[in-house]
């Protein structure tokens, strides 16, 4: 079967139709050019659409309002755990019965008789207390969304089970709902099977490292003693299984393999103990779907309509233009303008504990509930969401390549078309976010040992809203310059910190271990898509030891000098370069960013050149 393309103008390259499509093409059910089109419109509303939320805060002043709307939440809560509880309770005594095979990584599986179909296919899932065989295709038609919907969801046509009958665990919600219950209680489901396996891949992977640690502490045969470094006395070994990693382990001394595998084996029984424990389901139910026709704003009056149920209140005001503070007003505006402009994607009303109570524990607050039912514990807020396709620059003038740091936050390098030189240089200090993240690890640090360890910790200011403030100021200037500039965005294929080609040292372990390197890289994608700017992401090989001097005129090489030691200096600096064949000293931050930038200008001329 040939291969079909289509040419994506905000990519700027061509992409592959998906098989399903080009098989329709085959078939005849579908033209070639129809099928251009979607593969066109399913690419752009996946990559290039972008998807803004803005969350409003409800003001009801009747007390009796904001208590039954409440219990409104409670009442929904309610349904989807019972939804849950009867999905897995039906579904439970169908086992998965597929087997992997490890090398080609496919599923097999075995042939019977369907119970469903009576038809003699493939089965895929078994039943444990008759051994009844069912085919996939007959599981999600019977024990799928819309099966169990069927089972438990009844109509003026189709009669249920009373024990099974959403209806019956709570009279006050209304039918939409009573659907949107069943829907959130599968999603509940998919999250407790996501989160069990996560913990059956943690159990794996501690039963490696603890296999790993009782070789090297019992068996000599299968352990490499390290040669000792200056300031050890202990003898340090390294699995065999790491051999040729002598130069850059430090090893293990028995005394802490003794101390690993311990702890290593009581989590692990820990974590098994638990997985044998079913996990009690439960929804919490702060979070109520709004069909969005439902809405209706009225910007002038601050005011909005909200459909939720006949019984409760359906207009509320709102905090929009009457904020008092002029960013919030300038960004209420913007939001309200994308509102009356923008297709509506989804919307919710979320229940929010208030700011004074956030600290408190769960069992905290239903006490305080207990004794006083009409505590005003809530926050009302609705959450409004649009979704627009980006828009596309045609002409781009150059490029900003962007090298992400600790010491500099991100450095810019902006390469106009047709220059060897950079046009402009910009440096974003991380000193702020690095010294607040340190002086959290020291408070927790210093709360080893104390009594009400959790409690204290609650009480100590969370730094990540500092963080995030500081993050998103960064990405609104460098999406700023791009647009002003009409450049594009150039960074590292990064989530993690490169694997450095020299030694550190232990500090610089721990600041590195201390940063998220990808929120800053998600902030500038989103805002970039918004105002149609392109980001495009380059191969991080060695962009921090290639001289991006001599890359000018095409000589790539990596015979430069990182950490560079000036003749009058002390100790080398990890912030200076070297390169060995032009002579030339640099910023190390500078030069990687300059090679971005060069990297991916020739993937833009390359893509516009397609």
């Amino acid at each position: 079967m040939d291969e079909k393309h289509f040419f994506c103008s905000y990519c700027n390259k061509e992409l592959k139709i998906s098989k399903n499509l080009i098989n329709k093409i085959s078939k005849g059910s579908i033209r070639e050019d129809e099928a251009v089109s979607k593969a066109i419109s399913i690419h752009n509303k996946k990559e290039h659409s972008l998807i803004l939320g803005i969350k409003f805060k409800l003001f009801i002043e009747n007390k009796l309002d904001k208590k039954k709307l409440n219990e409104y939440f409670d009442n929904y809560s309610k349904a989807v755990t019972f939804a849950a509880r009867i999905s897995d309770k039906i579904r439970s005594p169908y086992k998965f019965i597929g087997l992997k095979d490890k090398n080609t990584k496919k599923w097999t599986f075995p042939k019977a008789k369907c119970v469903f179909c009576l038809e003699e296919k493939e089965v895929a899932y078994a039943n444990e207390k008759d051994n009844s065989k069912i085919c996939n295709e007959c599981y999600l038609k019977e024990f799928g969304e819309n099966g169990i919907r069927k089972k438990i969801y009844s109509t003026r046509g189709r009669k249920v089970e009373p024990k099974y009958n959403i209806f019956n665990s709570t009279k006050e919600l209304s039918s939409t709902h009573y659907n949107y219950a069943i829907r959130d209680a599968f999603q509940l489901l998919d999250a407790l099977k996501k989160q069990r396996q996560k913990k059956l891949k943690s159990i794996f992977n501690q039963k490696l490292r603890l296999k790993e640690f009782e070789d090297i502490f019992s068996d000599p045969q299968k352990r490499i003693e390290l040669s000792l470094k200056p300031h050890q006395r202990e003898k340090r070994y390294i699995h065999l299984s790491k051999s040729g990693q002598e130069s850059i382990n430090r090893g293990y001394t028995l005394r802490f393999v003794r101390g690993k595998i311990k702890s290593l084996t009581r989590n692990i029984e820990r974590e098994e103990k638990s997985l044998r424990k079913k996990t009690p389901i439960h929804f919490k139910g702060n979070r109520l779907m709004i069909f969005p026709a439902g809405i209706k704003f009225d910007f002038a009056s601050n005011k909005v309509k909200i459909s939720i149920s006949k019984n409760l209140p359906n207009e509320f005001n709102f905090s929009g233009t009457n904020v008092k503070n002029e960013h919030g007003k300038s960004f209420f505006k913007s939001r309200i303008e994308l509102i009356k402009t923008q297709k509506p994607k989804y919307a919710y009303v979320l229940r929010k504990i208030k700011r004074e109570y956030s600290k408190l524990r769960n069992y905290e607050i239903e006490k305080i509930r207990l004794e006083n039912p009409n505590a005003d514990l809530c926050d009302f807020y609705l959450q409004y969401t649009t979704e627009t396709e980006s828009r596309n620059n045609e002409e781009i003038n150059g490029i900003i390549g962007i090298d992400r740091g600790i010491t500099n936050l991100a450095c810019l390098v902006l390469l106009k078309k047709g220059d060897k030189k950079p046009s402009g240089v910009k440096f974003y200090k991380g000193n702020k976010i690095l010294g607040m993240k340190i002086a959290y690890r020291k408070h927790l640090y210093l709360l080893k040992g104390k009594r009400n360890k959790l409690r204290k910790q609650r009480q100590i200011r969370a730094i990540e809203p500092k963080i995030n403030l500081i993050l998103h100021q960064i990405s609104k200037d460098i999406v700023k310059i791009a647009k002003e500039k009409n450049f594009a965005i150039a960074l590292e294929q990064l989530e993690k910190p490169k694997k450095a080609r020299f030694a550190q040292r232990k500090k610089e372990k721990y600041k590195l271990a201390l940063f998220t390197f990808k929120n800053l890289s998600t902030l500038i994608e989103y805002k970039s898509k918004r105002e149609g700017i392109p980001v495009i992401y380059v191969p991080p090989e060695k962009t921090s030891q290639m001289c991006s001097h001599c890359a000018i005129n095409g000589d790539e090489h990596v015979d430069t000098q990182r950490p560079y030691k000036k003749p009058n200096a002390q100790k080398p600096s990890y912030s200076l370069f070297k390169c060995n064949k032009c002579g030339i000293e640099l910023n190390a931050d500078y030069n990687a960013a300059f090679n971005i930038a060069q990297k991916g200008l020739k993937t833009l001329m390359l893509n516009h050149s397609h």
